[in-house]
């Protein structure tokens, strides 16, 4: 209950500090942005409270529930996440990613989805010299629809923001001045076609036909989410104070972190290649959640405890069938929520 959760964000960028992972894509380390809603226990009246630490409340006829956003920058390469907030649901995305931008480092180039794209935050990308590629909307704008319709490969545009625009621009301090940016096409196996806006004018150095892989690996932080929620039962908190609901999601964070990094190091150590092998990173986590308690009282018990984490880990390795058939979401499905007592 004394322990800060801040704590726990002090670990993870410690952890995170000595790594130097090398670039992935065209000199590039690639990192996705993205969030994710949790839903919270409702039994304690800081958590509904608006504002502060609070993360509010939606009143329906089947009762009360609060929701939280958890947003998050995980390298594409690896899925370590670099760098993860936890606001209130109503926070805009956007808004939280802007305060996450200074996490990136003069190479990352980062890699967005269709519900993130603004003028604004081309705009702030831009002043801080970072590069992205970020998916947009097929009637994004006027310009994005007569791109679509050209059938191009590829295109480098100017907008021109408006009085419209003006409110995002103020926010961050941003002159309202017109950007230069760059569509591609990506046309899918379906028959239907992506749009991405990139930073990356030249059509030489990066070619259209790049694009489709480089968003590809956006998919690496749904991997992140899913292993958060459904395999580290994220949100089945066991807290029920704002500073008890912060604690354990920066400490799963800070396990699901520490459980890849040592997948990683297993692969490393068996020079497999980590684009066509995965460890097993709920086994991996199982295992680090348990030694780490000893790990964190004796640190030269690393010398026993290591050749058993990774032997166990190496025993799971599956290969990666990057073209294996998926089932689609069925609509409407009920996101299932278990009792809090089976954590």
């Amino acid at each position: 209950k004394k322990l800060r959760w801040q704590a726990f964000v002090e670990l993870n960028q410690a952890v995170l500090a000595d790594l130097r992972p090398a670039p992935d894509w065209h000199g590039f380390r690639v990192v996705a942005g993205d969030s994710t809603t949790l839903y919270l226990p409702t039994t304690h009246p800081d958590i509904l409270r608006e504002g502060g630490d609070g993360f509010g409340c939606y009143h329906t006829d089947t009762g009360i529930y609060s929701l939280a956003r958890a947003s998050a920058l995980c390298e594409a390469s690896t899925g370590l996440i670099l760098r993860a907030d936890l606001t209130s649901e109503t926070e805009d995305e956007r808004t939280v990613l802007a305060s996450q931008l200074d996490q990136l480092q003069v190479n990352d180039l980062l890699v967005l989805d269709r519900g993130y794209p603004a003028y604004w935050l081309f705009a702030l990308l831009q002043a801080k010299q970072r590069h992205f590629c970020i998916r947009l909307k097929l009637d994004f704008s006027a310009q994005v629809r007569a791109f679509v319709a050209s059938g191009a490969a590829s295109a480098v545009i100017d907008i021109t923001p408006n009085g419209a625009h003006r409110p995002g621009f103020a926010a961050h301090g941003l002159p309202l001045q017109p950007l230069r940016l760059r569509l591609v096409r990506v046309p899918l196996s379906s028959g239907q076609v992506e749009v991405l806006a990139t930073s990356l004018l030249d059509e030489a150095q990066w070619p259209a036909a790049a694009f489709a892989a480089l968003y590809q690996k956006r998919w690496r932080i749904e991997e992140a989410f899913r292993h958060l929620k459904c395999r580290l039962k994220l949100e089945q908190f066991g807290g029920e104070t704002p500073q008890a609901i912060r604690q354990e999601f920066h400490a799963a964070i800070l396990l699901h972190n520490l459980a890849t990094i040592a997948a990683q190091d297993v692969l490393a150590q068996q020079e497999r290649d980590a684009q066509t092998h995965a460890p097993n990173l709920t086994h991996a986590s199982h295992l680090v959640r348990l030694y780490l308690p000893q790990l964190l009282a004796d640190p030269a018990s690393i010398r026993e405890i290591g050749p058993l984490l990774y032997d166990s880990i190496a025993q799971q390795i599956s290969r990666r069938r990057p073209d294996k058939p998926t089932s689609p979401r069925k609509a409407n499905r009920k996101k299932p929520r278990h009792h809090r007592a089976y954590k």
